[in-house]
């Protein structure tokens, strides 16, 4: 039995972990139209202020009408970057799921404002702020 516990425990350590990847679901009202950046070509650290600066140096961006459901290859890059914004008179109530491989990262209900866009950064084996700042 020690040896069949000590070989499940060994698969798990040997397992790969590195992120493939990321699976990117919002929700809101149907049928609101909202405009998201995607990136993996970016740099990102935390300053001495506890901000998360982002400087991204290429992008898509893509319209979309809720809801969202993609999956995104990251394999490579292992490095994810997303923003929504709504029209300049729209606020929008959404439903964010974002997960890595299927594992859970993000789980989160809110609103998105006029000139005040929602952001993600995912960066593999780094840690990261929920208080952005980008750089197009």
């Amino acid at each position: 039995m020690a040896a069949v516990l000590a070989s499940v425990v060994a698969c798990e350590i040997l397992e790969d972990q590195t992120p493939e990847n990321i699976s990117f679901h919002m929700s809101g009202s149907d049928g609101q139209v909202v405009t998201v950046i995607y990136s993996q070509e970016f740099i990102a650290g935390v300053d001495e202020l506890n901000v998360t600066q982002v400087e991204v140096f290429a992008s898509d961006t893509v319209t979309h009408v809720l809801p969202i459901d993609t999956i995104i290859d990251i394999a490579v890059k292992r490095r994810f970057f997303v923003q929504v914004e709504t029209a300049p008179m729209d606020t929008v109530v959404v439903d964010v799921r974002i997960d890595v491989d299927g594992r859970g990262l993000l789980d989160i209900s809110g609103g998105i404002f006029p000139d005040v866009p929602w952001r993600y950064v995912y960066e593999y084996n780094q840690s990261l702020t929920d208080v952005i700042e980008v750089i197009l």
